[in-house]
């Protein structure tokens, strides 16, 4: 940002980052690609924080562990990160540059060195205790792995639990250990850590429930636990049972703000997750009950403020899921099972109904050791407990040269979490620019052994906890597969990506001298990577392998039907199978990376991300349609905690015209984008005194910040047709200007939803409840008897919004919701007030609001040009207009086409804070492209073959990325451009155009397989 500049003096490139949840691992992984080493501490036993207890993630229900695994295994085999679980930090000295930090690490009993999680000690261990991963609601040894895929995958001894540290005689573990690993006599260490900069990634902790009334009977769970019940690792092994009787229940209540929007809790704060968790628990549950559970949620406002959440809530409604307004009193145990929930409903009467279960939703607290390494550190703690931090400047603390990212600093959902970690990251770099670099290895080249004739294929069958297997027997499927012509070996294994599973992977393909490898599981586009880097470890060239997504091709689109999702599965195993058997070895080539990064967008995003591109050494061509930067934001005059945007604005512009890396090109607009990753060629036209001129720009990144727009309400509520009918825009602009009518406004009505969560709009544009109760705060200080009321569906003040919401309460504004269906009415009567009709919940009846003003909370728009843009870049666009990025949950900022990248309101509506760390977090992962000197090239790649080839030319005219090119008169393709799309060898007549992958050979395999295989199920 403005502000944050390298610092002058560097001691220590080394970043420790504190905290070993996702927002810890993204850091650190950041940092890393950034060439700086990096100490990842974490005071638990493994890596993976809270996210690793998640069954699913909302709002694609993807496995949470399945997308989670894939970045643990490689932040365990980075070169520049160092990993020290059961470790904290106990004291910090020095400055930015220059810190000391004391840390210290307590016994685990196993040396992790040693210790190949084999589980021999578990299973000689005769002491069980509550396990920990679990919420207690399983037992477990006293020496176990933490859980399946914990990394490191090693056990650790709990002496509470263990019968040598109470006084009894008992060594079965010490004598069955193979490896020599337990060490009974350790203790703790501790040593000095000398780095430049800190992030703290603590995260947050589940709020306590015991206070609420009922919690304590069986059947009552909070939301985390309820995540364990519903997880195939989990007590019921992804078969949901209620505790008491162990029986599935037919009847969910969940009972939202447990621990949250509660001051006399302490929790004066919305948690921001929990309702969108809810919805998640209540549409899994359903699906691993096949369909027999009916959940009903009670809520207060159900808030889904972010990217597809208000479909998520939709598909919810349409799935059956109940959603109640109410405020729940508590919880009874009924005499023959199940309980009794007590409520009062929107109208404000005494109701009460009869459930199997009810599931807490808690909320989110500040984690344990948040206070006392806040006060070691000298960085500030808000009125909440969590650190302090500015609302425009996200990721820095009272301290310099110590970040924080994460749910640490407020509580947030996971693509929040990961976009901070990367803005964290994206200061560190900033901070620590004169340090000095050390890249990893290059990866070794690629083996290119031919395999043994004739094949021997190895195939992995991945249960994927129970996303797969609850649906296909997988031993069946297993026992048909080895009969599969060339098949040599085949396993299943609970999760395929865990470290142990993949560990044995390599094993196996040395030992079973396997020349192909197939795995049956998940996407391809999560976990390809993966298992090709195990083929590279097992001295197998990974292009002997191939992939069957019998998840979500498969188990998730058959669920109801296991017989012939059995029957696909083995065609679909059998296809890759056939494939794998005529696969070739991958030989791609490098290509150089041009140093230098195109930012198009000149607002608060696009700004950003140039100073945080500059600041690392990088050219970049900062590229605005309009005749000045800032964007949105030249409109906005307050902020809703109280920083002045626009003193923030004209430091941004101030810093970006200064940068001698920056080059501003206004009144610019892209017109052509050829090339890829690493090397792309832009022409961008400029409006000049002298007319329109183009120039050309080369460069290795795209980051696309090209904002949005205010929605126009034209003939909405009388907008456009009475001067009286404003937006939220145009009432911040008369506040601020001081208009000289305000003083005579008695009355006020704010009307929210106005062009979002509605036809054409069916999004939450997350801003429009903060406009609303920003100048509703406004107005109440400047004019304290102006009446102001809000209508609203759901007032969506997530975070700490919540705490304007009470105090828009304390100071007199009138909220009053209103159903999506009968919507407010605004009528007008010469010389007197509007008048506001709407159904008023509480009372049952129609009321007529008198009102000098009606302001509309409009919601934003995709901006305009956005269909042209999103074709230039070859970026997937929502169905409502929005860029879309490559993974929601840990990809937010990366599209799906390699080197463009992704931020601001572009992406998704955001504040300003949002999006200034959404920037800096693209800018980080666009540096690590810019970073490296060479890329490979892709290994689909089209080969032209010269004796066939008639010269017709139209590869040359076709081609959408400019690969083939005339080199004598003959077309050649240039294989660092080639995207493998397929489009030339498709068109070509004369049939000299293949593919280096899918070739015909490859498909006339599948085809065959999928056609013709005579394997069938024991039971055909």
């Amino acid at each position: 940002m403005a502000t944050i500049r390298p610092l002058d003096r560097v001691a220590h490139r080394r970043v420790l980052v504190v905290g070993g949840g996702i927002a810890g691992i993204q850091a650190a992984l950041e940092v890393a690609a950034a060439g700086l080493p990096v100490t990842l501490v974490e005071a638990g036993f493994s890596i993976g924080g809270r996210m690793a207890q998640l069954d699913k993630t909302f709002p694609t229900n993807d496995c949470a562990m399945c997308i989670l695994s894939p970045r643990m295994l490689e932040i365990s085999r980075h070169p520049l990160i160092t990993i020290q679980t059961s470790t904290q930090a106990i004291e910090v000295r020095g400055r930015a540059g220059d810190f000391q930090v004391l840390l210290s690490r307590k016994p685990r009993f196993v040396d992790v060195g040693k210790c190949t999680g084999c589980g021999e000690c578990v299973r000689v261990c005769p002491q069980s205790f509550p396990d920990p991963y679990n919420l207690g609601l399983s037992q477990t040894k006293a020496i176990h792995v933490p859980f399946p895929q914990a990394i490191p995958q090693a056990a650790y001894l709990t002496p509470e639990a263990c019968r040598i540290f109470r006084g009894k005689s008992c060594e079965a573990c010490i004598k069955v250990c193979p490896a020599g690993a337990i060490n009974l006599q350790e203790r703790a260490v501790e040593w000095r850590e000398s780095v430049g900069v800190i992030i703290l990634a603590l995260g947050a902790t589940p709020a306590p429930a015991g206070e609420f009334p009922g919690y304590g009977h069986p059947d009552v769970v909070t939301s985390v636990q309820f995540e364990r019940l519903l997880s195939a690792t989990g007590p019921g092994g992804g078969r949901l049972v209620r505790p008491s009787d162990h029986t599935e229940p037919a009847r969910l209540a969940f009972i939202q703000c447990v621990g949250s929007r509660d001051p006399q809790a302490g929790a004066a704060y919305c948690s921001t997750v929990c309702c969108m968790a809810s919805l998640k628990e209540a549409l899994v549950a359903r699906e691993i009950s096949a369909r027999r559970v009916e959940s009903t949620i009670f809520y207060m406002d159900l808030r889904a403020q972010g990217k597809g959440y208000e479909g998520y809530l939709e598909q919810a409604r349409d799935h059956g899921v109940g959603l109640v307004r109410s405020r729940v009193t508590g919880v009874a145990p009924q005499p023959r099972g199940g309980v009794l929930v007590r409520f009062t409903d929107a109208r404000g009467r005494p109701r009460e109904e009869p459930f199997d279960m009810a599931v807490l939703s808690v909320g989110l607290r500040p984690g344990g050791a948040i206070e006392a390494l806040a006060r070691r550190l000298g960085v500030g703690l808000n009125d909440h407990g969590f650190i302090q931090t500015s609302p425009l400047f996200q990721v820095t603390t009272a301290r310099p040269g110590v970040l924080v990212c994460g749910a640490a600093r407020e509580p947030m959902d996971i693509p929040e979490s990961v976009t901070t970690a990367s803005a964290a990251a994206a200061v560190a770099s900033r901070l620590l620019t004169t340090a000095s670099r050390t890249w990893s290895p290059k990866p070794k080249p690629i083996p290119s052994r031919v395999p043994e004739s004739p094949p021997r294929i190895g195939v992995f069958l991945c249960h994927c906890g129970t996303n797969i297997a609850k649906t296909i027997d997988l031993a069946k499927l297993a026992a048909a597969v080895a009969q599969l012509p060339g098949v040599a070996h085949v396993e299943d294994n609970l999760f395929s990506c865990a470290v142990d599973s993949t560990t044995r992977m390599r094993e196996t393909i040395q030992t079973q001298r396997l020349n192909r490898v197939v795995v049956a599981a998940c996407s391809p586009r999560t976990h390809e990577g993966v298992f090709r880097e195990v083929l590279a470890a097992a001295g197998l060239n990974p292009g002997y392998f191939a992939f069957a997504n019998i998840r979500e091709q498969c188990a998730w689109v058959h669920q109801t039907e296991p017989d012939a999702a059995l029957t696909k599965a083995l065609s679909l195993v059998a296809m890759a199978v056939s494939r794998a058997a005529v696969l070739s070895p991958i030989q791609p080539q490098s290509f150089p990376v041009i140093p230098r990064a195109l930012v198009l967008g000149g607002g608060v995003a696009g700004m950003n991300a140039s100073l945080t591109l500059a600041d690392q050494g990088f050219h970049t061509y900062l590229v605005e349609r309009e005749s000045s930067l800032g964007g949105l934001a030249r409109e906005l005059f307050f902020t809703l905690e109280g920083p002045d945007p626009q003193e923030f604005l004209h430091q941004l512009q101030a810093a970006v015209y200064l940068h001698p890396n920056i080059e501003v090109l206004i009144q610019t607009e892209l017109i052509k984008l050829t090339g890829h990753v690493g090397q792309f060629r832009s022409t961008v036209r400029r409006l000049t005194q002298d007319g329109a001129k183009a120039r050309e720009l080369s460069h290795g990144v795209i980051v696309a910040a090209t904002g949005g727009r205010e929605f126009r309400p034209q003939g909405s509520y009388l907008y456009g047709a009475d001067p009286r009918v404003l937006t939220q825009r145009e009432l911040e602009g008369k506040i601020h200007f001081g208009d000289l009518e305000l003083p005579q406004v008695r009355s006020v009505v704010m009307i929210q939803c106005v062009g979002s969560r509605e036809p054409g709009h069916p999004y939450c544009s997350r801003l429009c409840c903060s406009q609303a109760l920003k100048n509703a705060l406004l107005l109440k200080e400047r004019y304290p008897l102006m009446g102001i009321t809000i209508l609203y569906r759901d007032l969506r003040a997530y975070g700490f919004r919540e705490t304007y919401y009470l105090k828009a309460k304390d100071q007199g504004v009138t909220f009053i919701p209103f159903e999506a269906t009968r919507p407010p009415q605004v009528t007008a009567a010469r010389r007197r007030p509007l008048t506001v009709r709407v159904e008023d919940e509480l009372l049952g009846q129609v009321v007529a609001l008198s009102a000098d003003l009606v302001v509309l909370s409009t919601g934003i728009e995709p901006a305009a040009g956005r269909e042209a843009l999103a074709r230039q870049l070859r970026v997937a666009q929502t169905l409502d207009g929005w860029l879309q990025e490559a993974h929601q949950k840990l990809r937010p900022v990366d599209s799906a086409t390699e080197g463009v990248f992704l931020c601001g309101v572009a992406h998704y509506p955001k504040s300003l804070g949002e999006t200034a760390a959404q920037a800096q977090a693209a800018a980080i992962r666009a540096a690590g492209v810019l970073f490296q000197t060479e890329l490979l090239a892709s290994e689909i790649v089209a080969m032209i073959t010269p004796e066939t080839c008639r010269r017709c030319l139209a590869c040359v005219e076709l081609c959408p990325c400019g690969a083939v090119a005339l080199s004598d008169g003959k077309p050649e393709v240039r294989l660092e451009v080639c995207r493998g799309c397929g489009v030339c060898a498709a068109e070509c007549p004369a049939g000299a155009i293949r593919m280096s992958r899918g070739t015909e050979p490859e498909l006339a395999a599948q085809i065959t397989a999928a056609c013709g295989s005579q394997v069938r199920t024991a039971d055909d």
